[in-house]
């Protein structure tokens, strides 16, 4: 038969009932054409969004052949891949059926050509696309509905070849040569390469967040069966605001979810199952599953810039949005994710998503500390507020920090306490039947053990917490009588669910560690101790403490049901759940198992430092030649791996965080440790690992941190730390660029006083030498200030011009010895989000600071003490902060568009915002009277105020082309210099408001900062370079500055007009002379001086001379050939290049200044310049580096 039909018929068999169902054979055309069309309808349910007003023309088409596409969304958009469907002709189709076979093939075709032209575009571009998309539509159902028909109309006939009628031809040539115009208009309005092109441009711009990998794991979601009431209630609420069975206290609909319990009770897998099913659903907006054991996924900065580009990934309009603020403003980083890169991109979008989008953030308690918390849930029911189709979903425990910071919104989530899910008894009763049968099956019981009446004990004993019977049934697979186990198990169990499951840890743990608990509690506390910053294998925890590998391997095994190994961190052990840590080091726990953290962390960093003496040598990579860069080797991190074990990777960036944990009271062998480890040549050593390992520019911070540490002591291996500190801070760039230059181009030019050259030199030969101009002590010289971890926003200098504050998007402020470079006492620490600008006050007692967190602090400047504050009222991030020159007012810009006025001693607002701008306020100042305020803002445009009434009293000023970033008035007073990213600078009449002269130009980026020079004559401005210009003329003063890696923040003339400094996205603060350092007498270059000669073996048979002439020849002494000559300059970041481009070694930036201009030979040694004579003797580099190593000690 050549139809699709099916006859049934209700029987019986040997008595018993049966149905019997034929199912006729179909015809080949029918069924293609019938599961096709099903397919569409699927991947058009699913994707119902790009079709556009074709889809209710074609609605009756639809309805027609019982293809249900009612619920059509002609507003959402979506991939093209909607159309990606296959019309799957059965190859034995007679000649009756080839015409029509032809067209659908050729359709099919027209699908492909159509998914690979507009996947990556239809989404942001539906509008553009959308008459070529609703006519391949149309097409589409056309060529449905005529095979339909043609099928409908032969539906009964045989297999005998059929002719096409005329008519149907007509049609069938009509569609074929419309779906052949829709590939042409395709391939006019899409040029798919510029869409792939954009979209990778895109994805750069939103690396900048640099989200974090945590997306869920089916494998981990509630088991199949369990939780089913509440996960329909949660997936319900996502699309209706208010879902059955809320706890909401009040009738609004609020669009965040707070799901809480104890430890154990199952909100992570619930959070993972919530994933599943909105991921399933096209709803899944973004995750962030928060893990204490995890350095990435434990760090309150990495959840809102990982929400929010998860968010650009799944939403098109947000993505535009989102990366075109990236584009525009350089500064912006993930450190902005709160303000600019959430809140106002969500507020901007023209259009919803066809649905609500869901963002889940899974174990908030286990994300940084109270304050950061805090900043992450207010962020997040904030941006929830902002839109209606967004939804929030946190899970927590009930800790009193993010309760009460939910209190703080009444009315506006939902909360569900997870012990309080009327099922709970009946999912943990199927649970634990499913984990006790999976029991019985490996232990050879009953597929009924242990009985309902125990099973009854178990789920009363769990309490509601999975993890309780989670934990007991591992145990019981464990065990050669699991009936015996669990009685003795059930038995001991009383008090409330968390101890009932502290009970069983106890019960595990005494069970396994049989009279070691030595051992034990060392095993422990070290996993426990290094868990937050990456989990180690077995062989790593044995060598930290002290431990045979065995040791540490049995007591994993044995206890399985606490510990695993996590392959996806090369086996490093991890426990199960965080309550086990938590039963382990509470003060309840029994003595004989309890873990003190700080005895723990003492013995890890012991063992860190014996590790590092007792392994670390010299070239520990086996690196061939100095010529090569670190990123040269291409197999340099496998070398790394083959060289250096787990556990002295580990001890190398993770040492200091151990000994700083833990109070400094002369333990001796802790400082026994540190002395060998400090001794030269090993901390040279550790130096050369770093740079292997790229991890140069930690080390400045873990050296850093030791040294705060160590202030409460007076230990001879302070001075080997400092060294060692200032050694990577001056020589970082040799370091990290190449291991061997470790030696080469560090210990060759390091001060002659130091630790380490009085030591070195002892140790190393053949290195270049300084014969004139060598430091004998580290000095400050267009120094580099290095503390902050992050970028470094703002700088000023003290009015005596001693000190230097900063302000950074570490959340810190920290105050420097301006002629020294050295940190001040710690950080000051009180805001809880950037700051973004400091100022100090015109005595220098007070320094005022200017946060994301919408608040401004003021300190005391002697003793970081904060003072007044911190001062409220703005609604948004506080960008700028200024004293007024009396230093009674603080004037404060916002991103809320206004300006308001403190009192500098009380913090009370003196009088309401001044408002005027339209756009956020990026900078403020005080004229040099005090009697006028000037603002700069994203409006393009510039304010000025009068300071006591608050009137705009000139402006708004237009000239600007984009955002003004900074303002200044002139030392006089007549004048208002502003930068803008336009990259230009503008000078104003401060009186009238007229702009002076022509707009100067010579940025090639947008300018970020701009003062005046003290004596009014010169104006100084930052953005990717600094640059200065005569403030009269507006002509450019010499050649820019070069030295910051990255966009400068910030910059500010010295109050004597002799130094300037810079702050930097690059983390760093740079001064700079300003008389020698700037263009005035020779810009800041980086030259050589004259070599004297240079002998190595490039190869067997090549050497290298220098010469007074400032060239270098290379020449062939075999065939008595000279085959190169080259000019022998430093090139802009130090480096001496052989003529091959190897690296030969490296100039300090102190040592460039006074090499090769002419006007500076002149110049006394005891002057700010000094002559230096460079010359490499049995200078041994390329291949033959290594002979700089004389025996160790």
């Amino acid at each position: 038969m050549q139809y699709e039909t099916s006859v049934s018929e209700k029987s019986t068999f040997h008595q018993l009932p049966v149905i019997i169902v034929v199912v006729l054979r179909p015809s080949p055309t029918l069924e293609s054409v019938r599961s096709t069309l099903q397919s569409l309808q699927e991947s058009m349910y699913q994707f119902r969004h790009i079709m556009g007003d074709s889809t209710q023309k074609h609605s009756d088409t639809i309805i027609k052949y019982g293809l249900a596409f009612s619920e059509l969304d002609p507003r959402s958009k979506a991939a093209f891949s909607v159309l990606t469907i296959t019309f799957e002709l059965l190859e034995q189709q007679k000649e009756s059926d080839q015409t029509v076979s032809d067209l659908i093939r050729q359709l099919k075709r027209v699908l492909r050509f159509a998914d690979e032209t507009l996947k990556e575009a239809v989404e942001d571009n539906t509008d553009i696309l959308r008459k070529a998309i609703g006519r391949l539509y149309t097409l589409t159902m056309d060529v449905a509905e005529f095979s339909c028909d043609y099928v409908k109309r032969n539906r009964f006939k045989m297999l005998e070849k059929s002719v096409l009628a005329t008519q149907e031809q007509e049609k069938i040539n009509e569609l074929a040569c419309g779906l052949n115009e829709v590939v042409d208009d395709l391939d006019r309005v899409v040029n798919v390469e510029t869409f792939k092109a954009i979209r990778a441009t895109e994805r750069v711009l939103l690396d900048r967040l640099k989200p974090v990998q945590c997306g869920y794991r089916l494998d981990r979601g509630c088991m199949e069966g369990t939780r089913v009431n509440l996960l329909d209630d949660i997936i319900e609420w996502t699309i209706r605001p208010q879902a059955r069975g809320d706890t909401s206290k009040t009738l609004n609909c609020p669009n965040v979810y707070w799901l809480h319990g104890t430890p154990g009770i199952g909100k992570t897998a619930m959070a993972h199952s919530i994933c599943a099913r909105l991921h399933k659903e096209g709803r899944l907006g973004g995750t962030f599953f928060c893990r204490h054991d995890d350095l990435d996924l434990s760090d309150p900065t990495s959840v809102l810039p990982t929400l929010i580009f998860n968010l650009a990934e799944t939403w098109g309009a947000y993505r535009k949005l989102i990366v075109d603020k990236l584009c525009k403003d350089p500064r912006l980083t993930r450190y902005s994710a709160d303000e600019r890169l959430l809140f106002r991109p969500l507020e901007s979008l023209s259009s919803n998503p066809p649905h609500p989008l869901v963002l889940v953030v899974d174990a908030l308690d286990e994300c940084g500390d109270s304050p950061s918390r805090i900043s992450i849930l207010t962020s997040l029911i904030e941006a929830s507020s902002r839109v209606n189709w967004l939804r929030i979903i946190i899970t927590s425990r009930q800790d009193f920090d993010i309760e009460s910071s939910f209190g703080r919104f009444e009315g506006r989530y939902i909360a569900k306490d997870l012990a309080s899910d009327d099922n709970a008894n009946d999912d943990i009763r199927s649970f634990a039947r499913n984990k006790l049968l999976t029991v019985a099956t490996r232990c050879g019981l009953p597929g009924d053990w242990p009985g309902n009446e125990k099973l009854d004990e178990i789920v009363d004993r769990s309490g509601g917490l999975f993890i309780f019977v989670e934990t007991l049934s591992q145990l019981l697979e464990k065990e050669l009588d699991p009936d015996q186990y669990l009685t003795r198990a059930l038995s001991s169990q009383s008090g409330s669910p968390l101890e009932r499951l502290y009970g069983l840890y106890t019960t595990a743990m005494r069970s396994q560690i049989d009279k070691n608990e030595e051992e034990f509690r060392s095993a422990m506390g070290t996993i426990i101790a290094v868990r937050q910053y990456q989990p180690l294998t077995d062989e790593a925890v044995a060598q930290l403490a002290g431990l045979p590998v065995n040791i540490v391997s049995a007591l994993v095994n044995k206890l399985g049901s606490l510990l695993y190994r996590d392959a996806g961190t090369n086996g490093g052990i991890r426990v199960r759940h965080i309550s086990v840590i938590d039963f382990l080091t509470g003060s309840n726990t029994p003595s004989d198992l309890r873990v003190n953290t700080d005895q723990a962390n003492r013995d890890v960093a012991v063992g860190c430092l014996q590790v590092m003496t007792k392994e670390l040598r010299f070239n520990i990579c086996g690196i061939e030649s100095s010529f090569m860069s670190n990123q040269d080797i291409a197999d340099l991190q496998s070398r790394a791996d083959q060289n250096m074990s787990a556990a002295l990777q580990y001890s190398c960036v993770r040492w200091s965080d151990h000994l700083c944990h833990i109070p400094n009271t002369g333990d001796e062998e802790v400082i026994t440790a540190l002395k060998e480890f400090t001794k030269i040549p090993r901390l040279l050593y550790w130096m050369e690992a770093l740079s292997v390992m790229g991890q140069v520019s930690n080390g400045y911070w873990l050296l850093e941190q030791v040294l705060v540490w160590l202030k409460s002591s007076e230990l001879s291996v302070e001075q080997n730390i400092e060294d060692a500190l200032r050694f990577i801070r001056e020589y970082r760039e040799p370091i990290m660029t190449s291991a061997p230059h470790t030696y080469i181009s560090g210990l060759a030019f390091v001060p002659t006083s130091t630790y380490l050259w009085r030591h070195g030199k002892e140790l190393f030969r053949n290195l270049l030498a300084v014969e004139k101009g060598r430091r004998e002590s580290w000095l400050i010289q267009s120094s580099v200030l290095m503390g902050h971890t992050h970028t470094v926003c703002s700088v000023a200098y003290s009015p005596d011009g001693h000190r230097i504050v900063s302000g950074s998007c570490d959340n810190t402020i920290r105050i420097w010895d301006a002629e020294t470079g050295t940190p001040i006492g710690g950080p000051l620490k009180g805001h809880t989000d950037r700051i973004r600008s400091v100022a100090y006050s015109k005595d220098g007692r007070r320094i005022a600071s200017g946060s994301d967190d919408k608040t401004i602090r003021i300190w005391d400047a002697e003793t970081g003490a904060t003072v007044v504050g911190p001062l409220e009222g703005h609604s948004s991030v506080i960008s700028c902060v200024a004293y007024s020159p009396d230093g009674r007012r603080i004037v404060s810009g916002s991103y809320d568009k206004t300006i308001r006025i403190w009192d500098a001693e009380t913090g009370v607002a003196v009088k309401k915002p001044l408002k005027g701008h339209v756009d956020e306020i990026s900078s403020v100042a005080y004229a040099p009277d005090g009697h006028r305020i000037v603002s700069g803002s994203r409006d393009q445009t510039i304010s000025i105020w009068d300071a006591k009434t608050g009137a705009t009293v000139v402006g708004p000023l237009k000239g600007h082309s984009y955002v003004i970033s900074s303002v200044a008035y002139s030392p006089d007073g007549r004048r208002v210099v502003s930068g803008s990213y336009d990259k230009t600078i503008r000078i104003w009449d401060a009186k009238t408001g007229a702009s002076v002269g022509e707009p100067i130009v010579g940025h090639t980026s947008p300018i970020y900062s701009v003062t005046y020079s003290p004596d009014g004559r010169q104006i100084v401005s930052g953005g990717y370079k600094i640059r200065f210009w005569d403030a009269e003329t507006g002509i450019a003063v010499g050649k820019p500055l070069e030295g910051h890696v990255n966009q400068i923040t910030s910059v500010a003339y010295a109050p004597d007009g002799r130094r300037i400094v810079s702050s930097s996205h690059d983390q760093t603060i740079r001064i700079w002379d300003a008389e020698t350092g700037s263009a005035i007498c020779g810009p800041l270059q980086e030259h050589n001086d004259i070599l004297s000669s240079v002998k190595y073996p490039a190869d067997d048979h090549t050497v290298i001379s220098g010469s007074n002439d400032q060239a270098i020849q290379v020449q062939d002494p075999v065939r008595d050939l000279v085959t190169t000559s080259i000019v022998f300059r430093p090139d802009s970041t130090g480096w001496v290049r052989h003529p091959n481009g190897g690296l030969l070694f490296w100039v300090p930036d102190d040592y460039r200044n006074g090499l090769t201009c002419p006007a500076i030979l002149t110049i006394p040694i005891a002057g700010r310049h000094r002559v230096v004579r460079l010359s490499p003797g049995e200078f041994s580099c390329g291949p033959s580096w290594t002979e700089i190593k004389k025996t160790d000690p």
